[in-house]
């Protein structure tokens, strides 16, 4: 899928895109990771040049795979790209800054090019003109990776967001049920599990070659019907080859449909719990429903000492919880766990010896189950990623 899916921007981004691509080296490979500095301080002028960056850099090969540098460590193998705002002296970097003449100064590994990016109001336009005028319905981050799925207008229309690009609208041949995007570095797909004539069926844009396809039974309920109270994920999950299937909500129940041998089979999920792990083809259960998963394969539960955290490279940590509080979920600021909390309309993140406000916000907001990350829907055409840590807005998904 490319950058631009959905979109297209105008000759003079493209012209943009022309000049920073000159002194790109090609890379060694076809398909490589870009890192972003996930930080709240870049404009829309900024956003817009990086990506520029992005574009260029996937003309060098067959496709990039955008993902926040935060908590990422760069490539030992010298194959990734980073792009951020400051200027490590690093090799395959990309680095933006404002200048004061109206130009963006783009240094590509030493070299210096300036270019010219709109203004703010129409670099914002250009961003969030894929899905302009559709509504955003029941957002969700459905996989590990940083990404957002939500419904627009319709039962069979889905938007979806990548970290750096802009949004993108898919009209599908049936209506939708529940929706997963996954990107790795050797494929990228929208998978959603959908409606077509009286059957459950699963329809990718992307990569095909999945075993995924062969998907398909008969059922005696209207997906259309769904379609107006809610937008499940698709967590998917393979044992073996022959051994596969996905996990789904659907009224309040999850289900699993799976492709056992040469039988395809739809039956309700005997796990309370489901979450996406970190690798797109596995999901985290739980049966009884009285753990919550968090990043690092860190899992927290309700002891007798509280709630408490335990895990890989991690001693046992008690979070303190007040009375009254509802635990969200867990998720990590620095490295350390932490709980992600609710009381009233006050989203709070709770750390062993401290907590902080992320936002106020009366109605539900999105976690992310990998990324310290929120989403809040803020009106019909606008959701904004938040920082846990911090609550500062990250990205914004804007239609309107």
């Amino acid at each position: 899928m490319h950058s631009l899916a959905g979109v297209e921007l105008g000759p003079e981004f493209h012209a943009m895109v022309d000049a920073i691509a000159e002194p790109l080296p090609v890379p060694r490979y076809s398909r490589f990771p870009v890192l972003l500095d996930d930080l709240p301080h870049f404009s829309a002028r900024l956003d817009l040049v990086r990506l520029a960056v992005i574009v260029a850099l996937e003309r060098t090969a067959d496709s990039v795979q955008v993902v926040p540098a935060a908590g990422r460590e760069r490539s030992s193998l010298g194959y990734d790209w980073l792009i951020c705002g400051e200027r490590p002296s690093a090799e395959r970097t990309v680095t933006l800054a404002e200048g004061g003449d109206g130009r963006v100064r783009v240094t590509v590994d030493g070299t210096l090019i300036h270019v010219e990016p709109p203004s703010e109001q129409e670099s914002r336009r250009l961003l969030e003109s894929g899905a302009r005028g559709t509504s955003l319905r029941f957002p969700i981050f459905p996989s590990a990776g940083p990404s957002l799925v939500a419904r627009g207008d319709g039962p069979d229309e889905l938007v979806l967001w990548r970290c750096g690009l802009p949004a993108a609208r898919f009209r599908l041949p049936g209506p939708v049920l529940a929706a997963i995007y996954v990107s790795e570095t050797s494929f990228e797909m929208l998978v959603a599990l959908i409606e077509v004539d009286g059957e459950l069926v699963v329809h990718i844009e992307g990569d095909q070659d999945t075993y995924l396809r062969k998907l398909r039974v008969p059922i005696d309920f209207s997906a259309r019907d769904e379609a107006a109270h809610d937008l499940s994920p698709l967590y998917l999950h393979m044992e073996e080859f022959w051994q596969f299937g996905v996990y789904f909500r659907r009224a309040g129940q999850w289900w699993t449909l799976r492709c056992a041998g040469v039988h395809i089979v739809l039956e309700p999920s005997n796990a309370a719990l489901h979450q996406p792990e970190s690798t797109p083809f596995q999901t985290r259960l739980d049966g009884a429903g009285q753990v919550l998963f968090g990043p690092g394969n860190w899992t927290a539960g309700l002891r007798a000492a509280g709630w408490t955290v335990w895990g890989p490279g991690l001693d046992d940590t008690v979070i303190p919880v007040p009375s009254g509080a509802y635990v969200l979920g867990l998720t990590k600021v620095a490295n350390r766990p932490a709980l992600l909390t609710r009381e009233g309309g006050t989203v709070r993140v709770r750390l062993e010896k401290e907590s902080r406000t992320v936002v106020e916000f009366a109605t539900p907001v999105v976690r992310h189950h990998h990324l310290p990350w929120i989403a809040v829907q803020r009106s019909a055409h606008l959701v904004e990623v938040l920082d846990v840590a911090t609550g500062a807005v990250l990205h914004r998904l804007g239609t309107a």
